[in-house]
């Protein structure tokens, strides 16, 4: 299946959105969750969780499976099932006020998949993340995200880095654009180097430095650019950050 808003359509599968903050990502997730049908109907997941801290998980989980008007006849089991997705059966009598980041992310991912919708919209569930602790929750969805349309939000530094199958990039003065994810790694593919210099280098047309650390013994860059940038680099493999930040740089 299929969804469309803003000239932008989403399939079945894990689909990035990608920017800064503020560029208008909960926008377009939220105008994809008001583009339901009578053919298909959409479940939209946000961040905060800090009004049902005192809440239990399955507290909780309950109390959402309420709210999304589930037959109280299915509510143990489809409950029950989200938290054998998610793997939260040893925190499922935790309260959410004691829960880790990376816990009330996959509560938050629990609440969605107990909807039956095939319409799935999380709104920068998995801020503030470490990749492996993204990726884990991106491969326990995996099922989920083979049969509906999932739409991840995230900031640049929070995507499901090798997961996606299309990602759509929104920058403030530029008009968005939705490719595959191998469509984006492509742009700046042998484009992306890491090395050590001794101080910052001078901007120059056509590279972009998409990150840096201040060493001991001078700077880490991570630089995009078409030509190698200094005798000792690496060329490494490139980022949806890297292809987001070379298709904003592009005129």
């Amino acid at each position: 299946m299929k969804i469309k808003v803003d000239g932008l359509q989403f399939g079945a599968g894990y689909n990035g959105v990608l920017g800064p903050r503020g560029v208008g990502k909960t926008r377009l997730l939220k105008k994809l969750a008001q583009a339901g049908t009578d053919d298909h109907t959409s479940c939209y997941v946000q961040r905060p969780l800090d009004v049902f801290h005192q809440l239990t998980v399955k507290e909780y989980l309950c109390y959402m499976a309420g709210q999304k008007a589930i037959p109280r006849a299915n509510v143990t089991r489809k409950v029950n099932d989200s938290i054998e997705m998610m793997s939260l059966h040893r925190h499922a009598n935790r309260m959410l006020g004691e829960l880790s980041m990376v816990l009330q992310s996959k509560v938050l991912v629990a609440k969605a998949l107990l909807s039956d919708s095939q319409v799935l919209l999380l709104d920068e569930v998995l801020v503030e993340l470490n990749e492996q602790e993204r990726l884990m929750i991106g491969h326990a969805m995996g099922d989920a995200a083979k049969e509906r349309v999932v739409v991840l939000a995230s900031n640049l530094s929070d995507s499901l880095e090798g997961l996606l199958d299309t990602v759509c990039l929104l920058h403030p003065e530029k008009e968005a654009v939705h490719v595959s994810a191998n469509t984006a790694y492509s742009w700046v593919e042998g484009k992306v180097w890491e090395y050590v210099a001794p101080s910052m280098p001078k901007p120059e047309e056509g590279r972009i430095l998409s990150a840096m650390k201040m060493l001991e013994d001078g700077v880490y860059l991570r630089e995009i650019a078409d030509e190698v940038p200094c005798d000792e680099v690496s060329q490494v493999t490139p980022t949806l950050t890297d292809a987001y930040l070379w298709w904003a740089g592009q005129r």
